[in-house]
């Protein structure tokens, strides 16, 4: 009988050592590859990251109702001539419209591409918080 349970103790002692060799390399694999994913804003405290957040969502807002309230969005009334002289210069106005346009579109869009990647730092941070939530994920993540 006591030889029995020494075999099972020695198997059960194995299967542990295999089971943390195993979830020591994986936690590794996974720390190189979250170190290595592009985190711009890694380097900012929790309230300074959460200040730009709040700082450029009113930014995109107030850009947003800017861009409404505009004659920039309203739709571009193209007015006849006819002269070519007339033509060209009403051709010109609405390539400075147009121009415009695409300016402010590009800007908001620039902020909320800002606000997207930030939540998404404050999501990542939020995810390993308490620490036993990253380490149990590490370990057990394939």
């Amino acid at each position: 009988m006591a030889g029995g349970s020494d075999v099972r103790l020695g198997q059960t002692l194995i299967l542990l050592v295999i089971l943390s060799a195993a979830g020591g390399w994986n936690y590794h694999r996974n720390a190189v590859i979250e170190d290595a994913a592009p985190r711009p804003y890694r380097g900012y405290s929790d309230q300074e990251l959460n200040q730009m957040i709040s700082a450029y969502q009113d930014e995109v807002e107030i850009q947003m109702a800017r861009y409404r309230n505009s004659s920039v969005a309203k739709k571009v009334a193209v007015r006849g001539g006819g002269l070519l002289d007339d033509r060209i210069d009403e051709f010109e106005r609405v390539q400075r419209l147009s121009k415009k346009r695409k300016e402010s579109a590009y800007q908001v869009t620039e902020n909320q591409i800002l606000v997207e990647q930030l939540a998404t730092e404050r999501l990542t941070r939020e995810r390993n918080r308490p620490i036993y939530k990253m380490i149990f994920r590490r370990l057990t993540t394939f």
